[in-house]
């Protein structure tokens, strides 16, 4: 998340968020009673006798006094409603209820009427540290998946097709250079210069492409090649996702982090180690007791009626007020898929916790 101005003694903060993982900070971030500051664009439409139907677009500065935050289930979007304090333009009208909705990209300022908590202040401090980005290129002669993880999500273009049937290398005079292109300006859409790139797939394709953007394309700072996968196209970013070498080489990043507590949730799981939480509330009494060490949710616990989302906010915030870790993962990876299976929530305890 990019900080454009935090100021504690004055309780105010200016921030762009950048990632899924940044709207769920601001999600714990922003209460009842903050006022948010955004811009938005309104149509505005031509009143006159003889107005040409024509609408224009202008933007316009809201700031509202919240009432209430909602993250949608995509975890894509934040939505935060109250009724309108301020208003750079008369577009729209003081003291009447609005909604702004902030995604990647979209600045805000924040003003809490009391102060920053140390659990707030915290979550602003730890979202300036560069997120986890990488790229995936799984492909084969045939056809390369494009995936982007940040933090803990996973972004997937379309499939690239290479029009080639058969062998690559069938006819030797042919080469793959219109394919790895095709590829390449594909990845350079998403791609961040900070990013690596791993490439992996069957056979010698991937050390051809990996060869090939490091030399033609010099705007892919970190590429390298990597074994262990012979599965191309959208089905092998995900198996890349579960790849030994790929995991060694990310080391402590977050989803490899999430992808260790998820293995050792299940060996405790299966050796009858009672040191596991996956009950909603027995979550959240574990961790009001500081016994929570890392704490997996999904996006499947915002679908569930009996849980209310300040609760859920309450839950990660205890986590961290006793130094533990949390996680938002979502059903674009597979560690998603299986929290989800488990309810939308497991902590991975440091002591057992009696009911």
């Amino acid at each position: 998340m990019i900080i454009h101005r935090l100021d504690a003694r004055h309780d105010l903060v200016t921030v762009t968020p950048e990632t899924p993982d940044d709207l769920w900070t601001l999600r714990r971030i922003i209460s009842k009673g903050d006022l948010v500051a955004s811009e938005s664009s309104r149509v505005l439409k031509e009143t006159a006798e003889y107005a040409r139907p024509d609408k224009e677009r202008i933007k316009v500065k809201i700031t509202v006094e919240t009432e209430q935050v909602k993250l949608d289930s995509t975890l894509s979007r934040l939505r935060i409603s109250g009724r309108i304090v301020d208003v750079s333009n008369d577009v729209l009208s003081k003291n009447v209820f609005h909604s702004l909705s902030i995604s990647e990209g979209h600045r805000l300022s924040i003003k809490k009427p009391l102060s920053f908590t140390s659990v707030q202040l915290k979550l602003l401090e730890g979202s300036k540290e560069a997120s986890d980005s990488y790229a995936i290129v799984a492909l084969d002669s045939r056809e390369a998946g494009i995936g982007v993880v940040k933090g803990t999500h996973l972004q997937l273009l379309p499939n690239v097709e290479s029009g080639i049937s058969g062998k690559m290398y069938q006819d030797t005079r042919k080469k793959p250079t219109n394919y790895f292109e095709k590829v390449a300006d594909a990845l350079a859409v998403i791609y961040s210069p900070s990013s690596s790139v791993f490439v992996l797939g069957p056979g010698n394709t991937k050390n051809a492409f990996a060869n090939f953007i490091t030399q033609q394309r010099k705007e892919f700072a970190s590429v390298k090649a990597l074994e262990g996968s012979d599965v191309a196209g959208e089905d092998g970013v995900y198996v890349a996702l579960r790849n030994k070498n790929l995991q060694d080489a990310l080391g402590e990043s977050r989803l490899a982090k999430a992808s260790k507590i998820i293995q050792e949730v299940m060996r405790r799981i299966s050796l009858g180690d009672t040191r596991v939480a996956i009950a909603f509330n027995e979550n959240l009494r574990a961790a009001k007791a500081g016994g929570i060490e890392s704490l997996l949710v999904s996006e499947k616990i915002f679908s569930q009626q009996d849980v209310d989302e300040d609760v859920l906010v309450e839950l990660l915030n205890s986590v961290e007020e006793y130094r533990g870790e949390t996680f938002l993962l979502d059903s674009s990876t597979d560690l998603g898929g299986q929290v989800n299976s488990l309810g939308g929530v497991i902590g991975l305890l440091r002591f057992p916790i009696r009911a």
